[in-house]
């Protein structure tokens, strides 16, 4: 069957037209708003990124103010705190200056004794040796009283003048756990010139027995000097 040149290129469009649907499904199709809906998702999830670090700094910084070693134990460290003798053997040694670890009361108490003095040193060698012996121990009590007592009034003013310090320290502290160490040491601080207190009111009280025992034995030594009184009007055969 002879076909015309008319027929064919209608049959020749028919055919493409038939397949040019399928050719065309060959092809990738693009969804564009779903582009744009993933890359709006990406920019949501970094953002929500950059604000965890964000809270993940801000989270270390503040645990950094709260923790670790600001030093503040090593503040004062040059301060003498325990200046005063803790039991009687230390106090004895202090007085005469026999193995002392407290040079600095030992030369007070001697220098105060020496000041204290109305008998010259050949005067007090004329003396008997019950008399030099009873003396002596009042000179010692009074010096070691006027001793102990200038020893804290120094010290503690001292002490007062160091707390100061730290109390203006606060101010320039530069994190809260800084302020707070700042504090408790202003706290021991304080804690300590209350034990000292203590320590002193006590050594005071020591000094004043001490005092009462000289009394005791001057009288008992006078006694002693006068005899008997039941018998010290009696006469002597």
């Amino acid at each position: 069957m002879k076909i015309s040149r008319s027929n064919l290129f209608g049959l020749i469009v028919l055919l493409l037209v038939g397949v040019a649907p399928r050719a065309h499904a060959q092809f990738a199709v693009i969804d564009v708003s779903s582009i744009a809906q993933l890359i709006q998702q990406a920019e949501t999830l970094n953002q929500a990124l950059n604000t965890a670090r964000s809270q993940l700094a801000q989270a270390q910084q503040e645990f950094q103010a709260i923790t670790g070693n600001r030093g503040m134990q090593n503040l004062l460290s040059g301060t003498v705190r325990n200046y005063l003798p803790g039991n009687m053997a230390d106090l004895s040694a202090a007085i005469s200056q026999v193995n002392s670890g407290y040079a600095s009361l030992s030369s007070t108490v001697q220098t105060a004794a020496q000041a204290n003095a109305v008998l010259t040193p050949q005067q007090f060698a004329m003396l008997p040796a019950d008399q030099q012996a009873r003396i002596s121990a009042w000179r010692s009590t009074i010096a070691m009283l006027q001793g102990i007592t200038s020893s804290a009034l120094t010290n503690s003013s001292s002490r007062f003048a160091a707390l100061q310090q730290l109390i203006n320290a606060v101010g320039a502290a530069p994190d809260q756990k800084a302020a707070l160490d700042l504090q408790a040491r202003i706290g021991a601080e304080a804690g300590m010139l209350q034990n000292e207190q203590t320590k002193l009111q006590s050594l005071y009280q020591v000094a004043q027995a001490q005092q009462w025992v000289n009394t005791q034995q001057d009288r008992e030594a006078v006694i002693a000097g006068h005899g008997q009184f039941s018998v010290r009007f009696e006469p002597v055969p």
